[in-house]
């Protein structure tokens, strides 16, 4: 039994993040981008060097740039687009394709950036925004404890209290622990150690602590799903070869195996996902992660990938994954212990997505945390974490199991199939073209809930600008005295465009966008009125939802909740009150092309217009026909369903 040290501290924080993998640090960064006191924990006393996700998607490329736009440049610095898939069959070349671009965001492709150096961004990001960051402390209980009092907003009071500690000598890093990725199994406590132990009293507690989550485990969390047989050998190394080493790569191999292989940057360094065949559960736990040798990997490369030349030069890692396909049954328990990432939902790693769900997990969370922390929303609408995410991770999941299908699979009339349609896939993706890749991300959305609202009476749109989808994103031209459309077709453009999600890029903000269509060429007058509809409405917001009601002082000193930006298709300007407002006050832009009116299924050449709420996190909250009184009355009126 492990030795109690004699005395236990306390210590309170608003939230302990327990796991400072991706999820973890980007959950903290966030919060402390919002200015709310964070803590993050992390057993392992030092940064895991492997690689892990190498895929970082354009959705959470977008999400990266909201936070900050330093922080995107670091990863562009680092990482590198995908150039080219090419697929190989009997040794050949039968498909070579560019990766298919999406077409309203900045982040056309994939970026590859291993994962050892996005947890050193975000660590890094995470502790110069003020966030407190503790290598080497592990959580070993956590429950929530109900108060007798009354909570703000007439609930009864609760609070998480945890228990963590740290090993006195050496680490906490047990030896009987699974090596083999992908397991979800709670390790074993080493005996005869001795801790210093701390109890932590927090509102919230967020699991983000990997697929063997030890917050999932004292939740009594059920962890739904399945563990498939399939097996499958994950490698970072160095290669000499006779194929490319720059682009991602797909072999069809001998014994109808698969290698998928993506560059890791370093000339000739590769990762490598090997597909091992089915294994019963039996042959798998047999099998050690330390019996995959480079000599037994090299083998196995050489059956596989002949007539390829494939030397594998040095290893820098090489373990054995174990699929499993599950999903935590609830994201929240109790209302104050939140799961995300890995803890919340693993899969396969085909397509990619494992981290990236989880960083969009702590993007959607984080900020209506931070706006009931500061006393501005009910607890209430956490329960939209619950109510959205799960969702995307079964559909995650779903995909990722279909793709894996597709990979891995072991049938000789269905591998000839697929390599029919992919020599015919040059052709057929400039027909695809117009539709998000599902890779990307870009068309994950949420449906009407308790915070998308659909309006009363009017007909709720189901295509372009629904509720829930994401915030489409386009150029735009702040309007000038005098410019006009076609001469903004020049060298202007460059000069003075931004993007809309440039104007979106503070965390934690309620933007309104208005697009007033052509009317300020028909009602000069119009821009006018709107502009006086966006002074007394944000006067008023402001005032009767600051951004901290006084539960936070220091999120009360960073900013408005609400910011207001005006986009028109007109082709000519006048004099525009809105022109020299300050970006975020209601400040008008020439939408370029009328393609945002178009991806937000506003008529580019209509009068009427719309008025748009974009949550925090860039989804479509709520939407109204009309630009006038009414219809920022409506826009109050939603405001008011869900904030105090």
């Amino acid at each position: 039994m492990a030795t109690t040290a004699p005395e236990t501290k306390t210590s309170e924080i608003p939230v302990l993040i327990c796991g400072a993998g991706p999820t973890g640090l980007m959950a903290g960064l966030l919060l402390a981008k919002m200015n709310i006191p964070v803590r993050v924990l992390e057993r392992d006393p030092f940064t895991s060097p492997l690689s892990k996700a190498v895929s970082i998607h354009a959705r959470t490329l977008e999400i990266l740039q909201l936070t900050d736009p330093s922080l995107i440049q670091q990863f562009l610095n680092q990482g590198r687009f995908w150039k080219s898939v090419q697929v190989y069959m009997n040794g050949k070349i039968i498909c070579d394709m560019p990766p298919m671009e999406s077409k309203d965001t900045r982040f056309k492709t994939t970026l590859l950036l291993e994962q050892n150096r996005t947890v050193k961004i975000l660590g890094e990001a995470f502790e110069k925004a003020g966030g407190r960051f503790d290598r080497g402390w592990e959580l070993m209980d956590t429950r929530v404890v109900e108060g007798n009092g009354e909570g703000e907003g007439q609930e009864k009071s609760s609070w998480v209290e945890t228990t963590i500690r740290k090993a006195l000598v050496g680490t906490n890093l047990r030896a009987n622990e699974s090596k083999v990725m992908g397991t979800t199994e709670l390790a074993e406590e080493d005996a005869e150690k001795q801790y210093e132990y701390e109890t932590v009293k927090s509102m919230f507690l967020i699991g983000a602590d990997g697929g063997r989550s030890t917050v999932r485990h004292k939740i009594k969390m059920p962890f739904q799903g399945l563990t498939r047989d399939n097996s499958i050998i994950l490698f970072d190394g160095f290669l000499d070869t006779d194929i490319s080493t720059d682009n991602v790569v797909m072999i069809c191999g001998n014994f109808n195996r698969t290698v998928a292989m993506f560059p890791l940057g370093d000339e000739n360094r590769v990762r490598i996902i090997y597909d091992n065949g089915i294994l019963t559960e039996e042959q798998f736990e047999a099998q050690k992660s330390e019996t995959v040798t480079q000599k037994h990997f090299q083998r196995l490369i050489d059956e596989t990938m002949l007539p390829i030349r494939m030397k594998v030069t040095k290893v820098n890692w090489l373990t054995y994954y174990r699929v499993n396909e599950r999903r935590a049954k609830d994201y929240c328990y109790k209302g104050r212990i939140f799961l995300a990432g890995d803890a919340a939902h693993v899969h396969s790693p085909a397509g990619g997505q494992g981290m990236n769900t989880g960083l969009q997990d702590a993007y959607n969370l984080t900020w209506k945390m931070a706006m009931v922390i500061n006393g501005t929303a009910p607890h209430s609408l956490l329960d939209s974490y619950q109510e959205e995410r799960p969702a995307i991770a079964d559909e995650i999941i779903h995909t990722s199991a279909n793709q894996l299908r597709i990979g891995l699979n072991h049938n000789f009339f269905k591998r000839l199939a697929i390599r029919v349609v992919l020599s015919f896939l040059p052709i057929i993706m400039p027909i695809l073209a117009y539709r998000p890749p599902a890779i990307s991300m870009l068309g994950l959305r949420y449906y009407e809930n308790s915070l998308n609202k659909t309006h009363k009476t009017q007909v709720a749109p189901t295509g372009p600008g629904a509720i829930g989808r994401r915030a489409a994103d386009s150029i735009l031209i702040p309007v000038r005295k005098g410019d006009n459309a076609v001469a903004l077709g020049g060298d202007s453009v460059h000069q003075n465009e931004v993007r809309l999600y440039d104007l979106l890029a503070f965390p934690g903000v309620f933007h309104v966008l208005a697009f007033t269509g052509t009317q300020w060429q028909s009602r000069p007058e119009a821009a006018s009125e709107l502009a006086a509809e966006m002074d007394q409405r944000l006067g008023q917001w402001r005032s009767k939802w600051p951004l901290s009601k006084g539960g936070n002082s220091s999120s009360a000193s960073r900013g408005p909740l609400f910011m207001m930006h005006s986009l028109t298709v007109l082709t000519e300007t006048r004099d525009n009150v809105l022109e020299l407002r300050s970006a975020g006050e209601g400040k008008a832009y020439v939408d370029v092309d009328g393609l945002l009116h178009s991806r937000y299924g506003v008529e580019v050449t209509g009068e009427e217009g719309a008025l748009f709420v974009i949550r925090p996190d860039t989804h479509i909250a709520f939407r109204v026909q009309g630009v006038g009184a009414d219809a920022w009355s409506d826009v109050e009126g939603y405001f008011e369903s869900i904030l105090i």
